[in-house]
């Protein structure tokens, strides 16, 4: 069997970016950045007041206090062509207005008096004090790098503000998801003995945190013909994810069909609990994902394994899951030479991690996945006690719970 990050990297080296396409950034939210954006103009576009306050000459409040004539009011919006400050002059100005010729300085109203026309400046202020300077943000023709950035409010701020109404992105792939198994109900079916699907569901949603829509081709039943029928319509989408169905018993039909269908496994096993029986490889032009039939199975391949690779596929910079090291509050034990990734709740606590593991951790208690945040991984070399007070990573699927309360 092939080890859990060898199974990883086969699987990446597999996984290339589709191609690009440019988008408008209405549309931009979550989508991943593909080549350079260029600023279109000077922001800001012109030296204005960070203040509510007075543009004034500097020359003219060296000596404080110092009593300006009031020439008139200048707001965000305005034009200043033909306003200049002479000597012993200034203007009102707002937030965001231009700077008016020959004013280089801005006092805030707080440090003045105003009566009658005439404003006496109270406190000294430094040359240039409340002034935004023309491209301080940033220049016409700067070129701005999210190359692999998921745009995000904060990034799609930055863009719009430079002018730009499109933005070259990577494409999104097409993902499909087929479950199999006589057993499974759909939701919402009169279940009697029957399994409700919660494994496509999963798979489905939690790829929505990549802004991907994945399609549910639905349920195979145990004969070949059932799954032979979807498949051949799943070659439709660059990703096949299958649950279930994927050991050696008689009615393990995508190991069944594999030779039919012309599936090139890349590996079919991997050395780690859960998810032993997980296999990745290419049926046509299509990536194909299947993985184990029960539900932790699933949604730790899902995590560890799909997740990076369709981030790579999608473009980011970014697309490796990074482990944080964390205390064992209670001891676990391992009795095979798997690579474990043990369910646990980590809390952040005096500066360090601290992970509890789930009371029991067989591959068909959902309830582990629901209550805890993260999977604990214990090397295959590792067999026996993990002691209370050992050091563990831990791959964490719910961070903000770590900082709950």
């Amino acid at each position: 069997m092939i080890l859990p990050f060898d199974a990883l990297n086969v699987i990446l080296d597999n996984m290339n970016p589709l191609g690009r396409e440019k988008i408008s950034i209405f549309d931009a939210q979550d989508r991943v950045v593909a080549g350079y954006v260029y600023s279109l103009l000077d922001l800001p576009v012109s030296d204005n007041s960070a203040m509510d306050g007075y543009a004034v000459r500097f020359e003219d409040i060296k000596d404080i206090p110092s009593k300006l004539s009031v020439k008139g009011v200048i707001k965000a919006g305005d034009s200043v062509v033909g306003l200049s400050v002479e000597k012993g002059e200034c203007f009102r100005i707002m937030t965001g207005a231009p700077i008016p010729e020959n004013a280089d300085t801005v006092v805030e109203f707080e440090a003045t008096q105003e009566k009658d026309g005439v404003v006496n400046i109270l406190k000294q202020k430094k040359k240039y004090a409340n002034v935004r300077f023309k491209g301080e943000d940033i220049k016409a023709g700067k070129k701005i790098d999210f190359i692999g950035e998921v745009i995000n409010p904060y990034r799609l701020s930055r863009i719009v503000s430079t002018g730009n109404v499109f933005l070259p992105v990577y494409k999104k792939p097409s993902v499909c998801v087929i479950a199999t198994g006589d057993e499974l109900a759909y939701p919402g079916d009169s279940v009697n003995e029957s399994t409700i699907d919660s494994n496509s569901f999963f798979v489905k949603y939690i790829l929505k945190d990549l802004n991907l829509d994945v399609s549910y081709l639905g349920i195979a039943r145990d004969v070949d013909e059932s799954l032979i029928e979807l498949m051949e319509y799943a070659q439709n989408y660059d990703i096949i994810i299958t649950t279930a169905g994927i050991s050696f018993g008689d009615f393990d039909v995508v190991t069944n069909i594999e030779k039919k269908m012309n599936i090139n496994w890349s590996f079919k096993y991997v050395k780690q609990k859960p998810g032993k029986p997980f296999a990745f490889g290419k049926i046509g032009n299509s990536r194909i994902f299947s993985f184990p039939g029960n539900p932790v199975s699933t949604a730790f391949c899902s995590f560890f394994y799909l997740i990076p690779a369709i981030k790579k596929m999608m473009g980011y910079k970014k697309y490796m899951h990074t482990p944080i090291d964390a205390l064992l509050t209670k001891p676990m034990s391992k009795r095979n030479d798997r690579v474990h990734f043990n369910r646990v709740s980590v809390k952040f606590k005096d500066g360090n991690f601290y992970a509890e593991p789930f009371e029991t951790q067989g591959s068909n208690i959902i309830e582990s996945i629901a209550s805890c945040n993260g999977f604990a991984m214990v090397d295959s070399d590792k067999i026996g006690e993990i002691g209370k007070g050992e050091r563990i990573k831990v791959f964490l699927y719910d961070f903000e719970s770590v900082f709950d309360k």
